[in-house]
């Protein structure tokens, strides 16, 4: 069953990836939350960090490329590791703990990289805290976006797939 499991939170994953073509509200995309679930339901670390930045390869292909790419990837390996909590004990507080901690991760590399690679602030202590400052009205909706899509999959993996795993190996004990 492990494999079939695989095979459906694997197919959701790719699903929710093509969110990021649908109109949305600033940050509120999946990306955060799949790397969070590839953490938890992979075993091989290419498997854990590279189907995110897969994801996020293509449908930047798509959506368009910009300067920004090395700290949005490398911010969203980081809080992929968010997936290690869920990963030694899945429930719904530590997917909601995960969301709400790769969410602060990703605000503060990101917002970085605008400060960075942005004339809109002033390279010093004040303009990286007005960068911050600005960017806080869009961190709501990547926690939303995080944790509903977190919080979803942790739902769906404990009452639906693993109800129909009962029902499976119920009916291979009635065939037997």
């Amino acid at each position: 069953m492990f494999k079939e499991k695989v095979i459906i939170l694997t197919t959701i994953l790719v699903g929710a990836s093509l969110l990021r073509f649908i109109p949305h509200p600033p940050n509120f995309t999946p990306i955060i939350a799949i790397g969070i679930i590839s953490v938890t339901l992979f075993e091989k670390k290419h498997l854990q960090f590279g189907f995110p930045l897969i994801i996020m390869i293509v449908t930047d292909f798509f959506i368009g490329f910009h300067s920004l790419i090395p700290f949005v990837y490398g911010s969203i390996i980081l809080a992929s590791l968010t997936g290690f909590i869920l990963k030694q004990k899945s429930s719904i507080i530590n997917g909601i703990g995960a969301s709400l901690l790769s969410s602060i991760i990703f605000f503060i590399i990101s917002n970085l990289g605008v400060w960075i690679l942005s004339s809109t602030y002033p390279k010093n202590v004040l303009g990286l805290y007005q960068c911050y400052i600005a960017a806080i009205p869009f961190f709501h909706n990547t926690v939303a976006s995080t944790s509903i899509i977190v919080v979803g999959i942790l739902i769906i993996d404990k009452y639906v797939i693993n109800r129909i795993n009962d029902i499976h190996k119920k009916y291979i004990k009635l065939s037997n």
